[in-house]
């Protein structure tokens, strides 16, 4: 069953079987998401969810005696993994939802759109935003420099925000939203650190893990370049400029920098498990600040 709704231009076709939302409650289809007023409730709504789950993660700290000596800038730091592990797990279904289903996403690469995307889209606002001013204030308050993570959030949330006010590149963005699939073990991996697990089956196992999330993450770093090639005369004739940039700044940032390093230092943490955030944020260069 579809029903048109007008989200922009070209007209979004909601198709209930293309659509996650109708599982979580059908009435949520009926929702005007061209509606700015309704893009702007769940972004904030999202941001005010993160704070809350942040503030609820520093609380959660001090019920365990592993964790309640930790000094302040330790607990902030398992408070934001924590945030980011939920935020990956969303990550994960979005991202499944845009690469194994085929929906208006795949139909026009430029300007495809779904309902479920489009809650993604402001989602994904709301988290960055949030994020973002988390990493600053972090830094700013414990006299770090998370140069690489800041550079590659900033990018994020102006693609993201360019890409909701345009209308356009929800492919990409819900596609990409897979690459968060290592946060939630990268939590994993910090929390079981600060609990002195490191010895454990279990650290060896979600080490492991983690690590192979990284090799994964390339694997679908490739794939988007390759949808790239297929679908590059619409991508280079549609697509606004400030899109283009910002989705091949991206995308060229994960592919060439961040998932190789973050990889690189994943593996040599599973031979030497020790909190290398904060031993290179004392020589102010905490590039791997967030990735644990």
């Amino acid at each position: 069953m579809a029903q048109e709704v007008s989200i922009g231009q070209p007209k979004l076709v909601i198709i209930e079987e293309e659509e996650i939302l109708q599982y979580v409650n059908p009435s949520l289809l009926k929702v005007d998401y061209a509606s700015r007023k309704v893009q702007g409730v769940i972004i904030i709504g999202t941001f005010i969810f993160v704070l809350v789950l942040f503030f609820g993660s520093m609380l959660f700290c001090n019920l365990f005696s592993a964790f309640r000596s930790l000094v302040s800038k330790h607990k902030v730091f398992m408070s934001l993994a924590i945030v980011r592990a939920v935020y990956g797990v969303f990550g994960i279904v979005i991202g499944c939802y845009g690469i194994f289903k085929t929906t208006a996403l795949d139909r026009d690469i430029v300007f495809g759109k779904t309902a479920t995307s489009t809650v993604a889209m402001c989602v994904t606002v709301g988290f960055f935003m949030f994020e973002l001013s988390a990493v600053i204030l972090s830094d700013l308050a414990y006299r770090t420099f998370s140069k690489m993570l800041i550079m590659h959030h900033s990018l994020a949330l102006i693609a993201f925000t360019l890409a909701l006010h345009s209308e356009s590149n929800y492919a990409f963005g819900c596609k990409g939203m897979i690459l968060e699939m290592s946060t939630p073990f990268s939590c994993l991996c910090y929390v079981l650190l600060k609990a002195g697990m490191e010895s454990s089956k279990l650290w060896t196992i979600n080490q492991c893990v983690l690590i192979h999330t990284f090799h994964l993450r390339s694997v679908v770093e490739c794939y988007l370049w390759y949808v790239s090639y297929q679908n590059w005369t619409e991508i280079s004739t549609h697509m606004p400029l400030p899109i283009f940039v910002l989705l091949y700044a991206n995308l060229t940032l994960v592919t060439f920098i961040m998932t190789p390093y973050w990889g690189y230092k994943k593996t040599q943490q599973l031979f030497n498990p020790v909190d290398w955030n904060f031993q290179e944020s004392r020589n102010t260069d905490s590039i791997s600040n967030g990735r644990v």
